[in-house]
């Protein structure tokens, strides 16, 4: 600063448009030039040639006292008051950091040391929420489902809590001692006071096998020595869970099945019996058809369908419904010659029980018969088609639709030739409302009179 800068220069401005300054010279010219100016309102405005640097206002009852802007005239420090909220103090209000103990600051509020808010200077809170006019008004929010996180020494990992996303408030008072010595757990009252309490209050001494990840060891709680390996399993993956012992429901109380909703449910529950016995269920699934459960001296269960002819059609009460079951045979032709080679036109449809012409009735091919009359060795192939719904669509001429192994019955021979099969293929069964019809697939034009048979047994 050059002795010639120096200067202090006064302007009134009285009885002129502009406003009354102080300019503050310390070099000829750059921002180190403040001027003071007082506005019409009585503001004092304190400026730079860069913009605005401090205000502060007259008016003590509403509006901004006094402010500290940037180059932009935006403001980084200032006092509002109001008549309804009082004093408001505003620091950082747009995208700057303020540090408390530091240099650098990296966040909207970055402290470095101890802080404490609303204390009574007590010496040694690190964060304290106090207010020593009443007790229990206060409290360190986390909003939003926001965790609190404890880091550990090199923070690298933490332990969180976040709130339950309840629909009500839940407050729990924090034990009043440390635990005993040993294990202890945490419990609860309704009222949310909770404190420690240690395993072995109440229960047994001595020990249990570790078991696996995800099991629980259960021992008496009634003071006897509890040993070996009594373990419910829950496994982390899936939904089973294992029960290596006696699994004893008490009271004749049930075991109950819900259905997908949850609405009803099958239980199952102990008889009034005055003897102890065991049932075993069966080794084997159920088979084809209604099955009954016998039960043999040892309690070893099977599942038993009819035999001899018979067959269940349905259970009323504790009685099953017995019946003798039925063959039934199907003439497709009878001395029939067709025009050509190709599907028939003659659909069969499989019946319903005739007892009561509803039920539906399952067969499996018993038998399959064609005679033919022919001058010459030529050969005609004929096969069984079901249709691939219950409206008579049938895949045409497709191997796969024939119900004979083969893809068909093959007849060849001079004269009057017979030719049958019961060879058939895995699983093959037809269900009443199903489709049948003939596909001469390969006809020879010397064979005629054909006679074509098919015979179904009932299962």
């Amino acid at each position: 600063m050059a002795n010639s800068d120096k200067n202090i220069r006064i302007t009134t401005s009285k009885n002129k448009t502009t406003f009354p300054n102080i300019v503050f010279t310390g070099s000829s010219a750059g921002s180190s030039v403040i001027t003071l100016e007082v506005l019409d309102d009585n503001t004092l405005s304190f400026t730079s040639n860069e913009g605005q640097v401090f205000s502060l206002d007259s008016n003590l009852s509403t509006g901004t006292i006094w402010s500290v802007n940037d180059i932009s005239g935006y403001p980084l420090l200032r006092a509002d008051v109001g008549a309804a909220n009082g004093a408001t103090i505003r620091i950082a209000e747009g995208t700057g950091f303020v540090g408390i103990g530091q240099t650098n600051p990296k966040y909207k509020l970055d402290v470095q040391g101890w802080a404490g808010f609303a204390s009574t200077g007590d010496g040694t809170y690190t964060i304290l929420v106090e207010n020593g006019l009443t007790t229990g008004n206060n409290a360190l929010s986390i909003r939003a489902a926001n965790a609190l996180r404890f880091y550990n020494s090199g923070n690298t990992f933490f332990t969180g809590f976040i709130g339950a996303q309840s629909g009500v408030n839940t407050t729990y008072t924090l034990p009043t001692t440390s635990p005993a010595t040993g294990t202890s757990v945490l419990q609860s009252t309704p009222a949310g006071v909770l404190s420690w309490v240690p395993m072995t209050a109440g229960g047994g001494s001595g020990s249990v096998n570790s078991g696996t990840a995800g099991s629980v060891a259960f021992y008496a709680a009634d003071g006897t020595a509890v040993s070996g390996t009594g373990l419910i399993q829950v496994p982390t993956s899936g939904t089973a869970v294992s029960v290596f012992t006696n699994l004893d429901l008490r009271s004749q109380n049930d075991i109950r099945f819900f259905n997908s909703g949850n609405t009803f449910n099958t239980a199952l529950q102990a008889g009034a019996n005055t003897v102890n016995y065991t049932l075993s269920l069966p080794t084997a699934p159920v088979g084809v058809g209604y099955s009954v459960i016998l039960v043999d001296t040892s309690g070893q269960m099977y599942f038993a369908p009819a035999e001899g002819g018979l067959a269940f059609t349905s259970a009323t009460g504790s009685r099953p419904v017995l019946r003798q079951k039925q063959n039934h045979h199907i003439w497709f032709s009878g001395g029939y010659t067709p025009l050509s080679a190709g599907p028939d036109n003659v659909i069969f449809q499989i019946p319903d029980l005739y007892i009561d012409g509803t039920s539906d009735v399952t067969y499996g091919l018993e038998a399959f018969y064609i005679r033919v009359e022919t001058p010459s060795a030529g050969s005609s192939r004929i096969q069984v088609e079901k249709s691939s719904t219950r409206t008579g669509a049938f895949t045409l001429a497709a191997t796969g639709s024939s119900l004979i192994s083969g893809f068909g019955l093959t007849i060849a021979g001079a004269g009057i030739y017979i030719t049958d099969t019961s060879v058939f293929g895995a699983g093959i069964l037809v269900t009443s409302g199903d489709l049948l019809r003939l596909n001469w697939t390969l006809l020879n034009a010397t064979h005629a009179n054909f006679s074509v048979q098919l015979t179904l047994a009932e299962i």
